[in-house]
């Protein structure tokens, strides 16, 4: 199996950056479609990227609304399982425009290699607490 840990943290930070612009269209290019959202109170399976604009739309318009700023993660604890195949897990911060924690939570991605590098297929959405040790 090919290393590639520091090319899904590579990854995952660009990712973080896209997102903290609250534009859908910089987010959706690291996300493989299909790709499946699962957190406390919902199963989401987006299978276009018309379905991942609407769905990143909506969360950033709900973001802007409770005065988002910018996020922060923890430690990144990665596992490649195959040449194809990595989890990533961290926990997240986000913060309001006057410098408060608007919310936190735990993130653990699955992310596929494709032909153009590596992509996010499933996040779960946790507990802050239940944080994934991945070496």
């Amino acid at each position: 199996m090919t290393e590639n840990r520091e090319a899904v943290a590579q990854t995952y930070r660009d990712y973080f950056q896209a997102f903290q612009t609250l534009d859908p269209e910089a987010v959706l290019p690291y996300y493989h479609l299909p790709c499946l959202f699962l957190s406390s109170h919902s199963i989401l399976l987006v299978t276009s990227a018309a379905e991942g604009r609407g769905l990143f739309a909506e969360m950033m318009k709900g973001l802007k609304a409770r005065s988002y700023a910018r996020s922060g993660w923890g430690n990144l604890g990665i596992k490649q399982l195959s040449d194809y195949a990595a989890l990533l897990s961290t926990k997240v911060v986000r913060y309001k425009t006057d410098g408060t924690e608007l919310e936190q939570f735990g993130a653990t991605y699955t992310f596929h290699k494709t032909d153009v590098g590596w992509k996010i297929a499933v996040v779960v959405v946790h507990d802050f607490d239940t944080i994934l040790k991945l070496t």
